[in-house]
């Protein structure tokens, strides 16, 4: 009898020694997803130009493993309050000799300024990230290489559309803009000849070739007298495209514009996105799938 008792508290003094070592490598994952979450929101906030608020979360793949071999489920990015010129998420060319994948990254950006323009909400949902495990592991930082392509939603608001208006008419100042599930109306003063008329412009909102949202069917009025047909073409093509994703929000190679929805104040821009190559010029790409 006392081989066996023996046995019985051998087994359960070994069996303690293995949960407190798992519970020691679990806490250990746990401590170094946190720090690189830390980090990674300092290295966000420094490419934003020191700004902002910059949250991040991580969660692993395969628990302690995924966290030492820089897999994840997801990394989940907020970040608010901005003004940059263009997006700094973008992935570099070399291929890293120890490679880890995001199964999603998904950025969600609220009340920033991009391009000089101002954006009220932007997200993206990425599939299939690689990153560098290395990197990860041993300096805490992200560093990504490839991305897939996933959905995304820009929402613009009637104060930053006025803001287009004026860069396509500069003449036209004090511009309002409203936006109605059917259209949109600009309203404000044409100076001409140092003379400041009402002014106002009606029409639909269409997407042109994944990039720009133009003004259709435009009528045209000043000091609500309807103006002649080549006044109004004249007018047409100057305010078009009212948005260029690549020009005014330098968008170009992240984002494909498939739809927009209007109305209650807000415009929305669906498409797909992804995180583009860091040496892509802004120039558009067909990787959509």
């Amino acid at each position: 009898m006392t081989l066996p008792l023996r046995m019985d508290k051998l087994n359960a003094r070994r069996a303690l020694e293995i949960a407190l070592v798992l519970l020691l490598i679990t806490g250990g994952a746990q401590e170094h997803t946190r720090r690189l979450e830390r980090a990674a929101e300092r290295q966000i906030l420094q490419s934003l130009g020191g700004t902002g608020q910059v949250k991040v979360h991580i969660r692993p793949q395969w628990g302690t493993l995924g966290v030492l071999l820089a897999r994840a489920e997801s990394i989940h990015v907020h970040a608010s309050g901005f003004r940059v010129a263009r997006m700094p998420f973008f992935t570099e060319p070399a291929v890293p000799a120890w490679r880890g994948e995001a199964r999603t990254v998904r950025i969600v950006l609220e009340h920033f300024h991009l391009s000089g323009l101002p954006v009220r909400y932007m997200e993206a949902t990425i599939p299939r990230v690689s990153l560098d495990s290395r990197a990860a592991a041993f300096d805490l930082r992200i560093r990504l290489f490839e991305a897939g392509w996933g959905e995304s939603l820009v929402v613009l608001d009637e104060a930053g559309l006025a803001e287009c208006v004026k860069r396509r008419l500069p003449e036209v100042r004090v511009a309002q803009v409203e936006i109605t599930p059917s259209g949109i109306r600009i309203t404000g003063e044409l100076v001409a000849l140092l003379t400041p008329w009402r002014f106002e412009a009606t029409g639909r909102l269409e997407v042109r070739n994944g990039q720009c949202i133009v003004i259709d069917r435009v009528q045209v009025s000043l000091e609500g007298a309807e103006l002649a047909s080549a006044i109004i073409q004249k007018v047409t093509s100057a305010i078009n495209p009212l948005l260029d994703i690549e020009r005014d929000l330098q968008l170009g190679t992240a984002f494909v514009l498939e739809r927009v929805e209007q109305g209650s104040g807000l415009l929305r821009l669906i498409g797909r996105a992804t995180v583009p190559p860091h040496d892509s010029g802004g120039e558009h790409d067909d990787r959509r799938q």
